[in-house]
């Protein structure tokens, strides 16, 4: 029997980095993950598990707003995970198929 379950794919990207008011901005592939719709913003759930921050789809009304372009406000422990990494740069870990997306800080 084949597995035909995705693997999750890296981006280790020294590009991606937090704004030091606490905003990261979600790559296309990252918003494909997260099934956001071109030109919409959205609604996630954040997360912190260990040294990973794990952001998922939200209800409509709930969690925080991801803005049409990809910019998202991180706040409390989610944002000094982040300022723990080599100068506040993080890389994403996408899982198409579980609709999430984990954010991991270069240390």
């Amino acid at each position: 029997m084949k597995n035909d379950a995705p693997k999750p794919t890296a981006v280790k990207n020294r590009r991606l980095k937090m704004s030091p008011g606490g905003i990261i901005t979600l790559p296309v592939a990252a918003r494909k993950s997260l099934n956001m719709t071109k030109g919409e913003g959205s609604h996630v759930t954040v997360a912190v598990e260990k040294s990973q921050i794990i952001i998922s789809p939200a209800q409509r009304t709930g969690g925080f707003r991801v803005s049409p372009k990809g910019q998202l406000a991180l706040q409390g422990e989610a944002r000094g995970l982040l300022q723990t990494g080599i100068g506040r740069h993080y890389w994403i870990e996408l899982n198409d198929a579980g609709l999430e997306v984990r954010l991991f800080p270069f240390v």
